[in-house]
């Protein structure tokens, strides 16, 4: 983060805060808040929370509670890998 509070990707390039305007594309409902969005280092507009709402979706496909632990995930899947390498190709 920079002193004016703009964050920078790892080589010092500028990266500014989505705004209203960015967010004009029809891609986008009308009621997006800006806040929750971010620009990804190939500059594609994308939310925020965009790894927390993976994980949980993650989670649910384990029909994990809903106030799981990411150790507990990680386990169901080194399990669901073991299951998978004990089946013959």
């Amino acid at each position: 983060m920079s002193l004016c509070g703009e964050p920078y990707v790892s080589d010092n390039t500028f990266v500014r805060s989505v705004t209203e305007r960015d967010m004009r594309d029809p891609r986008f409902p009308k009621s997006t808040d800006p806040s929750e969005y971010e620009f990804r280092a190939d500059g594609a507009i994308v939310r925020k929370d965009r790894w927390e709402v993976a994980v949980r979706e993650i989670a649910n496909m384990f029909e994990m509670s809903r106030s799981f632990e990411i150790p507990d995930l990680i386990e169901k899947i080194r399990q669901l890998q073991r299951a998978y390498d004990l089946i013959p190709e």
